[in-house]
């Protein structure tokens, strides 16, 4: 009878879960829509949606400038694509990540955006900042 009763509570508590990251993923903005559809097609598991930053404008005077310089330094494109265009970012909590381990955090992947298209992809674990897929330059 426990056994039932636990069983009936787990996959309660699973629907429940599924259900509110559903609705929550499918009421984004077309913007965030874009950016997690990239992740998705890059084999990443999107668990949550956490906001988004900008519009900012990188410049010549900036660009060497934390946080930045952590940033672009992982991109494939160098920083000159970046200067002077209106960016704006997109963040997700992800699995299924390279850098995924349940026991050593979460991990964070922000998604850079212009015009309504993706420019580039950061992964964020423990404050360290990687490319997308977790390496580093």
């Amino acid at each position: 009878m426990k056994t039932k009763v636990f069983l009936l509570l787990f996959f309660s508590l699973v629907v429940l879960v599924l259900g509110i990251r559903w609705i929550h993923l499918s009421t984004l903005s077309e913007s965030s829509t874009t950016a997690m559809s990239y992740l998705q097609d890059e084999g990443i598991f999107v668990m949550y949606h956490e906001g988004e930053y900008g519009p900012y404008t990188i410049t010549k005077k900036n660009v060497n400038e934390k946080p930045y310089l952590n940033y672009l330094s992982v991109q494939q494109h160098d920083q000159e694509f970046y200067m002077d265009r209106e960016l704006h970012h997109e963040f997700f909590y992800v699995s299924n990540h390279p850098l995924s381990d349940v026991l050593l955090g979460r991990i964070l992947v922000t998604v850079m955006m212009s015009e309504g298209e993706v420019v580039g992809a950061f992964s964020v674990k423990k404050g360290n900042v990687y490319s997308l897929l977790g390496e580093e330059k």
